[in-house]
C-alpha cells in the first residue's frame, strides 16, 4: 500500500483483514520512499544532496509527453543544460547508463527510470578523468517486488518536412549562368533559342527536373512504435522487461524508395535474485537489431547537386521509334513505359538507382550485458557492503546490399519533332542476384566497477563511505590502442539532523597517455551544504518550506582532452624519399614529429559552485539556482612561441593552454491547483560565458589575438559592402585573394597596410550561445492535460556555407541566389555577383555570411485525455489514456530558414502522432 507523501508498507493479504482503516506513515520531507536520487556509484535521498544535480523522473515526463528520445528529453528540461549533452557550457558530457559508460542512442525513454546529471566536479569525481565535462546518469527501469505491471502503449503518425530545397528551374539556372560567364568576361553557354525551348517544349528533350517535388517525393513518411512492458516480483526475485518495435517510412515515392524505412526492434531486461540473506545479484541483458532499408546511392546528396538541365531521368517509351534496335531489345524499363536516362557523363542517378540500381541495407546490431553482485557484510561490520558491476557491449554495423547493373540511354531528338530517333546506350543491364556484405564495423566496451560501501545511522549523526575502483576499455575494429579509463574513488559524506552536510569525494587517476612517472595523480573536491529551514530560527518564516545553501569545489585531472598517445616520446613521421641502384630501390625518409617530453602531465579543470535551492509558499513554488567558475588549465600544446622558428620539427607536447567559463544557471517551478484545474509551469535560464586565459599563439597585431577573447569566438574579415565599380576597386586596398571585380565582397583593411589578407581577421561573433533557456507548461482539467515545452538561446552567430548559398563555377543554383549583385540591382543586392569559375574572394571566412542565430523553438505540445477509472476498469484497465502530440512545431527566428534547411541530407521533420497508453 503506498500514497504519495507517505511511506509505503508491503502486507500479505489477510494479514489485516479485522481492520477496516489502515494509517499510513508520513514521509519526511526529501527522505520518502520516492526521494532516491541515483549518483555516482549509488542513490542517495534528495535532502542528503550536496552537488549541483538535477534530476529527470521519466515516467513523470511520460505521464503527459510521449517523448521518446533521451536526448529530446534532456533538451530545455535541465537547469544548467545547454541542449542535451552540453553541460554550461564545457563541451560533452559522459553519458552513464547503469553504472558505467554507455551509447543511448538505442535507448528510448519508457526504458528509464530516472536522468540525473552531475554538472559539478564533487558529484562527478568518481567517474574520474573521462567525467571532465560533467556526467549525465541513465538509470534504467527495475522489477518491484509485490507490484505485478504490464503497460502496453502505442501511436502511429506522419512526419512531416519542415522544409525543403528550392532550386532555380532550367531556364532560371541557363539564364543566371549566363550572367556569371558574362561577369567573368566569358562567351555565355546558351542562346536565347536553347532557353526558349526549355521554356515551352517537351519536357523530356528540354528537362526541368526538381528532385524535390511530389513527382519523386511524398508529403510525409509515416512513423509507429508499438511497445510492452512487464514487471514485477516478490521478496525474493523481481523481474522487468521492455519490447519494443519501431518503423519509420521513406519520403520516396517511387521504385524501391516506396519500400524503404527503418525497423528497429528492441528488448530489455534483467532479473535481481536474492542469493541468500547476505548476497544479491542482478542479470541485465539488452538486444537491439536495427535494419534500415532503402534504395543503393544517396538521394539527398544527388538531389542537391545535379542540375536540372542535364538529362532527363526518364525517357517515354512512346516517343521512341518502336523499330529502334535498343528499343526492342531491352532488359530493362520502368513499368514499360520508361527507358532509364542519362549520358556519357551520368552514367547513374538517383531516379535510375531507385528503379534498378537495387537494394542497400544498413544494419546495426547492439548487445549489452550487465552482472553486479551485491553483499551485505553487516555481520562482520554493521552497515558495510561490497558491490561488483560487470558489462559488456558489443556494437556491430555492417552493409548488406544487392547491387544491380543497369543501363542508361541518351536520346537524339528529330530536329523537326518530338519523338526520339535515335539511342545511345551506356552500361549494361545485370541483375546477379547476389548480395554482398560490406562496411563492416565491430566496436566493443568492457568496463567494470567494485565498491565498499558504508552506511551508519548514529543518533542525528549519518556517515555514509565508498571506496572503488573503476576500469573501462573502449575499442574500435582495427584500432589497435583503444580508449581506457581507470581509476580509485574514495568518497566520504556526513550528515548532522538533516541541516550540515559534507561530501569528500576524491579520485586517483591513472592514464596510458601519459609517460611514467605521471600516469597517476589525485583528484580532490569537498562540497558543503547547510539546510536552513531546519533551523530553528527559521521556524516563523512560514512561507520558506525547504531552504538548502550548497558550495563545493575541486581539482580533476584528466587526460580526455590528450587527443593521441605517446605525446611524451619523440615520435616520427615519413617524408621525402630516395633511390639507389638506378632507380630500382627506393625507401622514404623519416623526420621528426614532436619532441619528447618526460614531464608532460594531466589537463586540470578547478571549480566552484555555489547555489542554493528553495520550496515556498506552501510547496507551491520550487527554485533551484547556481554559480559557477571553471577553469580548464594545463592544456596540451605544441608552445611554437617557447621554441626559435627552426626548431618546428622538435617541439615538444607541453601543458600550456588555459580558458576559463563562468556563469548563472536558475530553474524554477510553480504548481497551483484550483478547482478542477491544475497548473504547472517550469523554466530554466543558462548563462554561460567563457575567456581563453593563455593561449600558443604570436600575431602581427593585437586584435588578432585569440586571448581574453571567449573560446568560441569566430574570427574572420569584416565586409563593408560590394566593389561598385573599377575606380572603387583601384581606390581600395588589394585584396589577397584573387582578382576581384564589381559586385565581389569588399573586406576592411584592419591595419591599414593596404593589401586585404589573413592579418585582417578580427573577431566577428561567437559560435555557442551564452544564454539559453527552456519552459514547459502543464495545464490539466479533470481527465484532459494539455502539455508544452520549448527552449531558447540568444547570443550566438550563425553561419552561412555550403554550395545552397555560397555558389561559383558549375554549382546548382537556389532561389536563395535571387538576391545577386548585378549592375541594375547594385544598390539593393545581398548578394555577390556570379561567378562561373572557382571565386575565392567572396567565400572568405567574414560577417557578410554571419547572421545572429537568436531563436525560440517549440519542440512539444501533447493533449492527453485519462479515461476514467471505472470506464477502463470495464476493458479490464487500470489506466486507459489516449493522447495526440506534436514534435518540432515551430521555431521563431528571423533566420528561420537557415535553421530549418537541410541541403544534401534528409530532410528535418515535424512530426504529429496519435496514440494509447495502457495499464493492466
Amino acid at each position: 500500500m503506498e500514497a504519495e507523501g507517505y511511506e509505503p508498507v508491503v502486507f500479505r493479504s489477510g494479514e489485516y483483514k479485522n481492520l477496516t482503516e489502515f494509517s499510513l506513515k508520513p514521509s519526511l520531507f526529501y527522505y520518502g520512499a520516492n526521494d532516491d536520487v541515483n549518483i555516482a556509484f549509488g542513490k542517495v535521498k534528495k535532502g542528503d544532496l550536496v552537488n549541483a544535480v538535477s534530476t529527470i523522473n521519466a515516467d513523470e515526463i511520460r505521464k503527459f509527453d510521449n517523448v521518446q528520445d533521451i536526448y529530446e528529453a534532456l533538451n530545455g528540461r535541465v537547469t544548467g543544460m545547454l541542449g542535451s549533452t552540453n553541460i554550461r557550457g564545457f563541451g560533452d558530457a559522459l553519458f552513464i547508463v547503469d553504472g558505467l559508460p554507455r551509447d543511448i542512442n538505442t535507448i528510448h525513454l519508457s526504458e528509464v527510470e530516472q536522468i540525473t546529471v552531475l554538472k559539478d566536479i564533487n558529484s562527478s569525481m568518481l567517474y574520474g578523468n573521462a567525467a571532465v565535462n560533467g556526467v549525465v546518469l541513465v538509470t534504467t527501469k527495475r522489477g518491484e517486488a509485490y507490484k505485478k505491471r504490464l503497460n502496453v502503449s502505442g501511436y502511429y503518425g506522419v512526419s512531416v518536412p519542415k522544409m525543403l530545397p528550392k532550386y532555380l528551374s532550367s531556364v532560371d539556372y541557363m539564364e543566371l549562368y549566363n550572367e556569371a560567364k558574362t561577369n567573368d568576361g566569358l562567351t555565355p553557354q546558351y542562346s536565347a533559342e536553347t532557353i526558349a525551348d526549355y521554356r515551352s517544349g517537351n519536357m523530356y528533350r528540354y528537362p526541368s527536373i526538381d528532385y524535390y517535388s511530389d513527382d519523386y517525393l511524398r508529403g510525409f513518411k509515416p512513423v509507429s512504435r508499438i511497445m510492452t512492458e512487464l514487471s514485477g516480483g516478490n521478496d525474493l526475485a523481481t523481474y522487468y522487461t521492455n519490447i519494443g518495435w519501431d518503423r519509420t517510412g521513406s519520403l520516396l515515392d517511387f521504385g524501391e524508395g516506396k519500400n524503404a524505412g527503418q525497423n528497429q526492434f528492441t528488448i530489455r531486461g534483467n532479473v535481481d535474485l536474492k542469493i541468500n540473506n547476505w548476497i544479491k545479484s542482478a542479470l541485465d541483458a539488452v538486444a537491439v537489431l536495427d535494419n534500415n532499408k532503402g534504395p543503393v546511392g544517396n538521394y539527398w546528396s544527388s538531389a542537391a547537386t545535379l542540375r536540372p538541365n542535364l538529362f532527363s531521368p526518364l525517357l517515354p517509351i512512346s516517343m521512341i521509334d518502336p523499330e529502334n534496335e535498343l528499343l526492342k531489345g531491352r532488359k530493362n524499363d520502368v513499368d514499360g513505359m520508361y527507358l532509364l536516362g542519362g549520358t556519357s557523363s551520368y552514367l547513374t542517378n538517383p531516379i535510375a538507382d531507385g528503379y534498378s540500381g537495387g537494394v542497400n541495407e544498413n544494419i546495426r546490431r547492439t548487445f549489452s550485458f550487465n552482472n553486479r553482485i551485491d553483499f551485505d557484510l553487516a555481520r562482520f561490520v554493521e552497515g558495510l557492503a561490497f558491490h561488483t558491476n560487470i558489462s559488456f557491449d558489443f556494437y556491430n554495423t555492417y552493409n548488406q546490399s544487392i547491387n544491380n547493373g543497369y543501363s542508361v540511354y541518351e536520346p537524339t531528338w528529330n530536329p523537326v519533332g518530338d519523338d526520339i530517333v535515335y539511342l545511345t546506350k551506356y552500361g549494361t543491364d545485370t541483375r546477379s542476384g547476389t548480395q554482398n556484405i560490406g562496411s563492416s564495423s565491430f566496436q566493443r566496451r568492457f568496463g567494470f566497477y567494485w565498491m565498499f560501501d558504508y552506511k551508519r545511522t548514529f543518533g542525528e549523526h549519518r556517515v555514509y563511505g565508498s571506496l572503488l575502483g573503476y576500469g573501462n576499455h573502449y575499442k574500435v575494429q582495427g584500432d589497435l590502442q583503444g580508449n581506457k579509463n581507470a581509476n580509485l574513488g574514495l568518497r566520504g559524506m556526513y550528515s548532522y539532523k538533516n541541516t550540515w552536510l559534507v561530501d569528500f569525494s576524491s579520485a586517483y587517476v591513472n592514464s596510458v597517455k601519459l609517460p611514467e612517472g605521471n600516469k597517476g595523480a589525485f583528484s580532490p573536491s569537498l562540497g558543503l551544504a547547510w539546510v536552513i529551514s531546519n533551523e530553528n530560527f527559521m521556524s516563523k518564516a512560514s512561507a520558506i518550506n525547504y531552504l538548502k545553501l550548497r558550495l563545493s569545489a575541486g581539482i580533476m585531472n584528466s587526460d580526455a582532452g590528450i587527443d593521441g598517445f605517446f605525446f611524451y616520446d619523440n615520435t616520427y613521421s615519413g617524408a621525402g624519399g630516395y633511390s639507389w641502384f638506378d632507380g630500382t630501390w627506393s625507401g622514404y625518409g623519416r623526420v621528426s614529429a614532436n619532441g619528447a617530453n618526460v614531464n608532460l602531465g594531466y589537463e586540470k579543470r578547478r571549480d566552484i559552485n555555489l547555489g542554493f535551492e528553495s520550496i515556498l509558499f506552501d510547496h507551491k513554488l520550487s527554485v533551484d539556482a547556481n554559480l559557477f567558475s571553471s577553469v580548464y588549465y594545463d592544456q596540451v600544446t605544441q608552445p611554437a612561441t617557447r621554441y626559435p622558428g627552426s626548431y618546428t620539427d622538435f617541439i615538444p607536447y607541453e601543458n600550456f593552454d588555459s580558458n576559463s567559463y563562468k556563469g548563472a544557471e536558475l530553474g524554477v517551478s510553480y504548481k497551483q491547483k484550483l478547482g478542477d484545474f491544475t497548473l504547472v509551469v517550469g523554466a530554466n535560464a543558462l548563462y554561460a560565458t567563457s575567456r581563453v586565459e593563455k593561449k600558443d599563439e604570436i600575431y602581427s597585431n593585437a586584435y588578432q589575438y585569440r586571448k581574453r577573447h571567449p573560446v568560441d569566438t569566430r574570427f574572420g574579415l569584416v565586409s563593408e559592402g560590394f566593389f561598385t565599380d573599377q575606380p572603387d576597386i583601384d581606390n581600395h586596398a588589394i585584396q589577397a585573394f584573387g582578382k576581384v571585380k564589381p559586385g565581389d565582397i569588399k573586406y576592411v583593411d584592419q591595419n591599414d597596410d593596404g593589401i586585404v589578407d589573413g592579418n585582417d581577421e578580427v573577431q566577428i561573433g561567437r559560435w555557442q550561445a551564452p544564454f539559453s533557456y527552456g519552459l514547459n507548461l502543464r495545464l490539466s482539467y479533470k481527465n484532459f492535460t494539455l502539455a508544452m515545452k520549448g527552449n531558447g538561446r540568444m547570443g550566438a552567430d550563425g553561419y552561412i556555407s555550403g554550395d545552397y548559398y555560397q555558389v561559383d563555377g558549375d554549382d546548382k543554383y537556389s532561389e536563395y541566389i535571387l538576391g545577386r549583385w548585378t549592375e541594375e540591382t547594385k544598390a539593393t543586392a545581398t548578394l555577390p555577383r556570379l561567378s562561373s569559375v572557382a571565386n575565392t574572394n567572396n567565400y572568405r571566412t567574414s560577417d557578410f555570411w554571419q547572421y545572429r542565430d537568436n531563436w525560440f523553438t517549440l519542440d512539444r505540445v501533447q493533449l492527453n485525455y485519462d479515461v476514467p477509472e471505472n470506464v477502463a476498469k470495464i476493458v479490464k484497465m487500470k489506466h486507459l489514456n489516449f493522447f495526440i502530440d506534436a514534435s518540432s512545431i515551430l521555431t521563431v527566428s528571423k533566420y528561420r530558414d537557415y535553421k530549418e534547411l537541410k541541403v544534401g541530407s534528409e530532410p528535418l521533420y515535424r512530426s504529429f502522432s496519435i496514440g494509447i497508453k495502457t495499464m493492466f
